[in-house]
């Protein structure tokens, strides 16, 4: 696999857009989302995903510099409508909403409909982090992207449903959860398929309902499933993303998954909290501090070198990849050499 830097893949993203006119702003707020992604080691959500915006601009799915419609709003909430623009570009946008509502009223929620992919959610909560506010963020498929069974059922009913949440810590980094409700991402079963390898036991299952590796037996056809996350207790991984489903759907008008619907965008739900507006922050940060150093002060298992709070392991990625770069698949970076070619743009050489 070739190995880029940060910057290379992040100017490559750039040119790409540049040369399919989309404005400056958009270009760079929709890059940083894939290249932070891979950075912290969600490959699912990173540069793996520009031929597929490429196709969704030049087949008018995704619309660049759509009008972000206010349907519903008060002092400490907001319904809006992306009209089919970026993603990233309308939760940025929804989160600095909801953080400047926050200030003013303590807690806020937006909500969104009409608003394609988002991608990697922990860098929208970690926008509510860095202003001392809690973030949490939740997303559906927008109806579609029915590929994850429900519990005790083989066909899939509901999307990966994922969620997460950003607690500012002083003096440390944030609290960082960032997961789907499903075993994983339905895009890392992509970047098995990439890999040519795969996947690890567990993930997923055949039209039948049997356990399998074989990446091709989810894309089918027929198409298997990916399973809620859980294992013998999967029911929680699948009570959990209805929830999701149900915040993200029918709280923002997107709608929860159903039948016929192929159209994948993401219903979006977020709310802020402002830490300051319940508890002096010091002791906020106090309270949280010592409660960490307690769970890390816990015996670790042979062969476990310490207790990682969430965030942690995303963090020691990203240290590792701006040292060592970032490796895409051999896959990946022909279908971004297709584009770039396509738009008569220089393919950058790889670090090895």
């Amino acid at each position: 696999m070739p190995v880029f830097t940060a910057e290379v893949l992040a100017q490559t993203c750039l040119k790409v857009f540049r040369a399919m006119g989309i404005s400056d702003e958009e270009s760079e707020v929709v890059t940083r989302s894939m290249v932070d992604a891979n950075l912290v080691g969600h490959d699912s959500h990173g540069v793996i995903h520009l031929p597929k915006y490429v196709d969704e601009i030049e087949t008018a799915l995704i619309r660049p510099g759509a009008t972000i419609e206010v349907k519903r709003e008060s002092p400490s909430m907001a319904v809006l409508d992306g009209n089919w623009g970026f993603g990233p570009v309308i939760a940025t946008h929804a989160m600095e909403l909801a953080i400047e509502k926050a200030k003013a009223t303590d807690v806020s929620t937006i909500t969104i409909s009409r608003c394609n992919e988002t991608g990697r959610l922990g860098g929208y909560v970690l926008i509510a982090a860095a202003e001392n506010m809690i973030g949490i963020v939740t997303v559906n498929d927008h109806g579609g992207g029915q590929n994850v069974a429900p519990y005790g059922g083989i066909e899939g009913r509901l999307s990966t449903n994922p969620l997460a949440c950003a607690i500012p810590v002083g003096g440390r980094e944030p609290v960082l959860l960032d997961m789907s409700t499903s075993v994983v991402a339905a895009g890392k079963v992509r970047v098995q398929r990439h890999r040519q390898e795969p996947t690890p036991e567990g993930w997923i299952i055949d039209a039948a309902g049997k356990p399998t590796t074989n990446v091709e037996d989810f894309y089918g056809p027929p198409p298997g499933a990916l399973l809620p996350f859980g294992g013998i207790a999967a029911q929680k991984g699948f009570g959990l993303s209805i929830v999701v489903d149900i915040l993200s759907g029918a709280l923002s008008g997107a709608g929860c998954t159903r039948h016929g619907e192929s159209r994948v965008g993401n219903g979006v739900f977020i709310t802020v909290i402002n830490i300051a507006s319940f508890v002096d922050l010091s002791d906020f940060n106090a309270e949280v501090n010592r409660f960490i150093d307690y769970i890390k002060s816990a015996q670790c298992l042979p062969g476990v070198e310490a207790i990682r709070i969430p965030g942690e392991r995303g963090r020691g990625e990203q240290e590792r990849r701006e040292r060592e770069g970032i490796f895409v698949e051999d896959s990946t970076w022909k279908q971004i050499q297709g584009v770039m070619q396509k738009y008569q743009l220089p393919i950058p050489d790889s670090l090895r």
